[in-house]
């Protein structure tokens, strides 16, 4: 730029930027807006057809104050970037069921240089069309005064905080979720982590490695069985021998190559999490399989040397891979199950899937019993009857033909 023609304004600092308003003005086109909020999605969303008749669009987005003050967020809307129209909208309290901050507070309100993770489950009728393009409306109220955590106390007499309204980049709506068959038989069958709450713990799973965010388990299932009394076990909880469905044959969901396994990792001790666990064993003995286009099956918690397949291999949809076990980080056996965009169980992209049938056996009223041992109590009525090209949903009790 040459001296003399300096005609832009030079915003130095983050803490100048509600100040620079009028500077802007200048050279910004008349809809952008200067905000400290900073509103990266993780990935963009694919559309899947839930248990509920619902199409569910599923992402996050990253949330940061650039700004040296406190910021409050009233509203996210969620807009067709085509015609504008507003297709979802979060104010206080749903926001704050959806906003998890970083440091573990609650609420809507980010301090200055706070982030966090907004879980976004954005829900369409089974027939509406499918928005191309996504846009989100941010209505934020910004202070005025420093943050205490910035030097300071706050003036009780302050100016109230500043109202800011602005529209975010827009996001592209990606491909529909793969029709895969199931990978177990049987009944009573409970979809534990299941999509799409964010206080699912899988769905929570955005995990920093190698410093990026990771949502590998977006949609991932931890199948386990229930008995004829409605509990995950007959006999001492931390006996392999009380769960009936301990060793149960494991299937392909489609035709595909197997790209990576284990094998060879010991089981654990159910009623608890394995001491000293790391990410390089959290899967334990496990299958991926390239199914094509992009996707991989994974199949984890397998019993040691159960594999009945290797790398290279070419398997179809149905063929036994091995059977259910507990190695790897787990406390009960279970079969953990989720489709990704790599070969890496860790540094993918979760994608969802729809199984090609099942039969919906009513919904867990309360899921805790399942982690204390307990018996859980079904509403038999939910969810109920027969479903095909569906995702079974969080906490739903499925069986597979």
């Amino acid at each position: 730029m040459a001296q003399g023609k300096r005609h832009e304004c030079l915003i130095l600092t983050l803490g100048m930027i509600l100040g620079a308003a009028a500077c802007s003005a200048r050279t910004a086109i008349a809809d952008d807006v200067l905000s400290p909020l900073l509103a990266t999605p993780i990935a963009a969303p694919n559309p899947v057809l839930g248990a509920d008749d619902k199409t569910h669009l599923v992402y996050e987005i990253v949330l940061m104050n650039m700004g040296s003050t406190t910021l409050d967020l009233d509203k996210v809307e969620t807009l067709d970037a085509i015609d504008g129209v507003a297709l979802s909208t979060l104010e206080r309290k749903a926001l704050a069921q959806m906003l998890r901050l970083n440091g573990g507070a609650k609420g809507t309100e980010l301090p200055a240089g706070g982030s966090g993770v907004m879980f976004m489950d954005m829900t369409l009728d089974k027939d509406a069309a499918i928005p191309k393009t996504l846009k989100h409306r941010f209505k934020i109220a910004v202070a005025k005064t420093p943050s205490p955590d910035r030097g300071g106390d706050r003036d009780p007499a302050a100016e109230p905080p500043q109202e800011i309204t602005f529209v975010g980049d827009p996001l592209d709506v990606g491909a529909p979720a793969v029709v895969i068959s199931p990978p177990l038989k049987g009944a009573r069958w409970v979809v534990a982590g299941g999509c799409c709450t964010p206080y699912s713990y899988h769905r929570g799973a955005t995990l920093p490695i190698n410093g990026a965010l990771h949502v590998a388990e977006r949609y991932a299932i931890d199948f386990v069985q229930l008995n004829d009394k409605n509990m995950l076990h007959s006999g001492p909880q931390d006996q392999l021998s009380s769960y009936a469905f301990f060793g149960d044959e494991i299937h392909s969901v489609a035709d595909g190559i197997v790209v990576q396994i284990a094998d060879t990792l010991p089981e654990q001790v159910p009623g608890k999490l394995p001491e000293g666990a790391t990410i390089q064993m959290a899967a334990g003995n496990h299958v991926v399989v390239n199914i094509s286009e992009g996707r991989y099956a994974f199949y984890a918690h397998m019993q040691p040397r159960s594999l009945l397949v290797k790398v290279g291999d070419k398997v179809v949809a149905g063929q036994v891979l091995g059977v259910l076990g507990n190695s790897g980080n787990t406390d009960a056996p279970h079969l953990h199950f989720h489709v990704m965009d790599g070969p890496s169980p860790l540094l993918s992209n979760g994608l969802p899937f729809v199984f090609t049938s099942f039969e919906g056996q009513g919904v867990l009223r309360d899921e805790k019993p399942l982690f204390t041992g307990g018996a859980v109590n079904v509403d038999l009525s939910a969810l109920a009857g027969a479903h095909k090209n569906q995702l079974p949903l969080n906490d739903e009790v499925v069986s597979f033909p």
